[in-house]
């Protein structure tokens, strides 16, 4: 289920490696992705996003903090033009991760049910579209 040119690029940003390391290993599991990097910092999101042109991203808002993760957010939505799809354990900063210009959020401890078609959306939104929810 991808767009024709092959399997959706997918950037995961966040700080904790275990974390990255077990969404990489989920997304392996779904042909329609192809996980193009891994950034623990904004830095380095930044570069590899540069770098590697992904469809879509999926962003810890609070990495290390959310101030952090917000500017990140806004970066990849106006200066990139990336969707992203943001998460944290705290669910409060989901209306900052929106109006950061998140497509949409997910709880990082449930996130499993719903990333594969949060990411599909994102993939499919017109650029900077934030989700209709």
């Amino acid at each position: 289920m991808t767009d024709g040119r092959g399997p959706i690029r997918v950037l995961i940003v966040d700080d904790d490696a275990r974390v990255r390391s077990a969404m990489r290993t989920f997304l392996l599991a779904h042909p329609e992705f192809e996980v193009v990097g891994e950034a623990g910092s904004a830095e380095l999101a930044v570069r590899l996003a540069e770098a590697t042109s992904p469809c879509v991203a999926i962003v810890d808002v609070l990495m290390p903090t959310e101030r952090d993760g917000l500017s990140l957010l806004k970066v990849f939505a106006q200066q990139h033009g990336i969707p992203v799809v943001a998460m944290s354990l705290n669910n409060a900063c989901a209306d900052s991760a929106i109006a950061a210009g998140a497509y949409t959020f997910l709880a990082k401890d449930g996130y499993s049910d719903l990333l594969v078609s949060a990411l599909l959306a994102a993939h499919r939104a017109p650029s900077g579209g934030s989700s209709p929810e």
